[in-house]
């Protein structure tokens, strides 16, 4: 039998034919992680997805009110749906196909009502407000469709009314998800990135497409079917390494991460800063440049809560090797604003300095000019590699880069929409823009003013560096 293959009890197997409901196969696996949260080993934030179409809805709705409300008593669940004014039509109908029928139970205004006590809260949410009403209610168990549409901070404050005093059993949620959305990031972070690496622990991913639901409407897959560039890739296959609004669609992590591995002494060696003082996040990058041009960001600094010392202090005693010696650099670049005293007896850059952040030179104003030098590191096809590497200790580099989207509501939808909001952050990506737009025009003197050309002239005179790269495409 399919469900004991994939690891159901039988009497949750039981359960679910007996409410004549068959389980395609991939929802049979999430019906064994369902179960599985039952052991103190297990996991108790089971997620549905990666693609539109394959059956989440019925699924999680099937797990709560076939078999968790039927084996507890006065279980408490909260299901929540990302809806417009159609919420009540949409739950009537998901609950007219999963229930009515195969259980017995009552339906008060927003409750499934079960003979043992146990009740499903039925609940909306339009945007971030409204699950402000949720928080700080004990639940058993937490059901969140589209949770890509909350922000991580959202998440946290609803897992945190995950309680319980019933004997045997551990609280738990089930998530649904698609790639895109202001939580896009947050939850890849936490499902898929753990079950690509086989590091799962509290969490289970249970990925899924349409092609997986046989019973699905020809129609919507046709719809699907149609869907063309990054969106349609996003929701046939489930890809979470692009998505609608994704200002860098060249990414992918399978091209662009790797594991790190010994620098040799004969590449040349960067850094580029973000400064900030207490109030912001401090982020820094280090860059090794091969032979044949090709950049890999192998280091990183990314810090809140210190001042323009401790910032450059810390930098400087990661810049240090094994050997206790400061590694060479070529330059460092730094946002330009850390050149401005701004009423200061000290700007930025000088703190900086006397701290052993030498060869600061300032970025370039020009955002959009810089985006574009990104594009360029990180673009790649089936014949040519990107020219951008990042080794996979560099988190915070490789979180912003594919949550980056288009400013699109701004007065430059060319340029990299502001967000910081909760994990996402554009620090580690401008002081990227800031570097590899400066490589670049290092090798297009014509494109610096006459102070840029006149320090970038300084730079190079005093450390010598080698035109080894000078016909190069940097």
């Amino acid at each position: 039998m399919v469900g004991v293959k994939a690891g159901c009890p039988k009497d949750q197997v039981d359960r679910l034919i007996n409410s004549s409901y068959i389980p395609f196969p991939w929802q049979w696996q999430f019906h064994a992680s369902a179960r599985l949260a039952d052991n103190e080993d297990g996991p108790v934030d089971i997620g549905l997805g990666g693609a539109r179409g394959p059956g989440k809805s019925h699924a999680v709705l099937s797990q709560v009110a076939l078999d968790d409300c039927q084996r507890i008593d006065g279980l408490k669940c909260l299901f929540l749906r990302h809806t417009g004014t159609a919420a009540k039509e949409s739950f009537d109908d998901l609950v007219d196909k999963v229930v009515r029928g195969h259980v017995e139970y009552r339906k008060t205004i927003n409750t499934l009502k079960f003979p043992n006590g146990s009740r499903v809260l039925l609940g909306g949410f339009h945007d971030q407000r409204d699950i402000d009403k949720y928080i700080g209610i004990e639940y058993d168990v937490i059901i969140v469709e589209e949770l890509n549409q909350l922000t991580l901070e959202k998440y946290q404050k609803l897992r945190g009314s995950l309680r319980t005093s019933k004997e045997g059993w551990r609280p738990r949620m089930y998530t649904s998800f698609n790639p895109g959305g202001v939580g896009h990031q947050f939850v890849k972070d936490r499902y898929v990135i753990p079950y690509r690496e086989k590091t799962q622990k509290e969490t289970c991913f249970v990925p899924s497409n349409y092609k997986q639901n046989p019973a699905l409407h020809e129609g919507y897959i046709e719809y699907l079917e149609s869907l063309e560039g990054d969106l349609g890739k996003a929701w046939r296959e489930g890809e979470w390494d692009l998505f609608a609004g994704q200002y860098f669609g060249e990414w992918r992590f399978n091209k662009h991460v790797r594991k790190p591995f010994a620098i040799p002494l004969s590449w040349f060696r960067f850094r580029s800063i973000d400064p900030s003082g207490r109030s912001g996040t401090t982020s820094c990058h280090w860059y090794a440049v091969d032979p044949d041009g090709k950049v890999y960001v192998y280091k990183e600094y990314y810090e809140t809560g210190k001042d323009y010392d401790e910032h450059a202090k810390a930098i400087y005693q990661k810049s240090i090797d094994e050997d206790g010696v400061s590694e060479d650099y070529r330059y460092t670049v730094m946002d330009s604003a850390a050149f401005a005293k701004a009423g200061y007896s000290e700007t930025a850059a000088e703190i900086y300095e006397r701290n052993g952040i030498t060869g600061l030179v300032p970025a370039a104003k020009e955002r959009v000019i810089g985006w574009n030098a990104v594009h360029s590191y990180l673009r790649w096809d089936i014949h040519t590699p990107p020219q951008l590497v990042i080794f996979e200790n560099c988190v915070n580099l490789i979180r912003e880069i594919p949550q980056a989207q288009h400013d699109e509501d701004g007065k430059n939808p060319e340029d990299v929409k502001s967000v910081y909001i909760g994990a996402m952050h554009n620090d580690a990506i401008d002081e990227l823009r800031y570097f590899l737009r400066t490589l670049r025009d290092m090798k297009a003197p014509k494109t610096l003013t006459p102070v840029e050309r006149k320090m970038r002239d300084n730079i190079l005179s005093e450390q010598k560096f080698d035109f080894h790269y000078k016909n190069k495409v940097l």
